[in-house]
């Protein structure tokens, strides 16, 4: 289902470049939660993914130094602004991207193009109502653990999409019950490992706050 191509329309986008490392990206994303709340009314669900996350700084910079993703398949969950897909795709990733949000497809096609990487594929999907069946080589997501009603969803479709030899990548600030599901995924037979890297706080409360995000990555049984 394509986007309406008025989901980007009145919403307070602001541009942010990202170092990541090897390359730096230029992103728009709504520039805080208080400018998202005050458009917050025109969606059914309040739209986080409209906000960029040191997760997604996190995962895309993992992403960047990565020089084995040339020609790889790579699926992003909960792609938000799309700024670790688009860091994938500018390593030479076929990538797609997804999320349940038509605001939120809508601004991963913009930034591509803001990028050059219109050739993205990006699309509105819905975890608890799958039906992509493809194998991909590489799973992402960035920050999508904080609602523990979605453990068993997104553990669904890493079984159901990654190919064999294939890795997961999800990166997460600390979530209360993020621990939980590495032990489910452990007990399920995955391979998961972590490592953790300091992020400097987007909107930082203090002078030099540093977000702690912890990259989870997961290979099959």
């Amino acid at each position: 289902m394509p986007p309406r191509s008025d989901a980007l329309d009145a919403l307070p986008l602001a541009p942010h470049r990202i170092d990541c490392g090897v390359f730096s990206l230029e992103i728009a994303a709504v520039r805080d939660q208080t400018a998202l709340l005050a458009v917050a009314d025109r969606f059914d669900v309040f739209p986080f993914g409209l906000l960029l996350w040191e997760s997604a700084i996190a995962l895309a910079r993992r992403l960047a130094c990565d020089d084995r993703l040339g020609g790889r398949r790579l699926l992003e969950m909960g792609a938000g602004t799309g700024l670790a897909g688009i860091a994938a795709a500018r390593r030479g990733a076929d990538v797609r991207q997804t999320d349940h949000l038509d605001a939120a497809i809508a601004l991963c096609r913009h930034n591509a193009a803001l990028n050059g990487l219109a050739e993205i594929d990006a699309v509105v999907a819905d975890w608890n109502d799958w039906h992509d069946d493809g194998r991909y080589d590489i799973i992402i997501g960035a920050d999508v653990l904080y609602d523990r009603a979605a453990h068993a969803p997104v553990a669904a479709i890493l079984a159901r999409n990654l190919a064999d030899g294939g890795r997961a990548l999800l990166t997460d600030p600390g979530r209360m019950h993020t621990p939980l599901f590495v032990e489910a995924m452990r007990s399920a037979g995955w391979t998961v490992t972590t490592d953790t890297v300091e992020i400097d706080a987007i909107v930082p409360l203090h002078a030099a706050q540093r977000v702690s995000t912890t990259i989870i990555t997961c290979g099959p049984p």
